[in-house]
């Protein structure tokens, strides 16, 4: 059987995309997506008390499969979520930001409508909407941001120079 050009362009993306998710090596050692999930379950539940361990492992295996998703280290994810909502789906910024990532409405409502039908601000309270978002946001800022760290975070949190300090302390803290 003779492979069109087509066929092996695919077979050859097909092949990066499985090269790329073995290089989920972005977190310090090659660790298993679950043990990532159970240190940020724990992160969870030490930054929000009140939060139940069900939806701590649940928000924590949301984060490292949005992380695994789009290519990011999901304790970057895990610390935006701790700092930007103290682990509480529900919450609401005074600027219109919603949920565990605190995604801002007005700046994101086509995109969010278009995507997953959502026609209000209270449906980025949907844990895995809001993280999935969340995280390809991240990933637009860091690909604009060309890898920088902290550019990264300052261009997700629209110049936020103190939530740079506190992801980075936050994400010592996992263990």
């Amino acid at each position: 059987m003779r492979m069109t050009r087509k066929k092996f362009s695919y077979a050859l993306f097909l092949i990066v995309i499985a090269f790329l998710a073995l290089a989920f090596n972005q977190t310090a050692s090659a660790e298993t997506a679950s043990a990532a999930s159970k240190k940020i379950s724990a992160l969870f539940m030490r930054a929000n008390p009140k939060l139940s361990k069900s939806n701590a492992d649940l928000y924590a295996r949301l984060a490292v499969a949005a992380a695994i998703r789009f290519k990011q280290n999901p304790y970057v994810v895990a610390a935006l979520i701790v700092n930007e909502s103290t682990v509480r789906y529900n919450a609401v910024s005074k600027g219109g930001d919603y949920g565990l990532m605190q995604i801002h409405w007005k700046a994101h409502s086509k995109t969010v409508a278009k995507r997953f039908g959502i026609k209000k601000p209270s449906g980025l309270f949907n844990p895995r909407i809001n993280i999935y978002y969340g995280t390809e946001i991240l990933a637009n800022c860091n690909k604009r941001a060309k890898g920088n760290f902290d550019k990264t975070i300052l261009y997700y949190s629209s110049g936020n120079k103190k939530l740079v300090t506190k992801v980075k302390r936050t994400m010592a803290t996992v263990k």
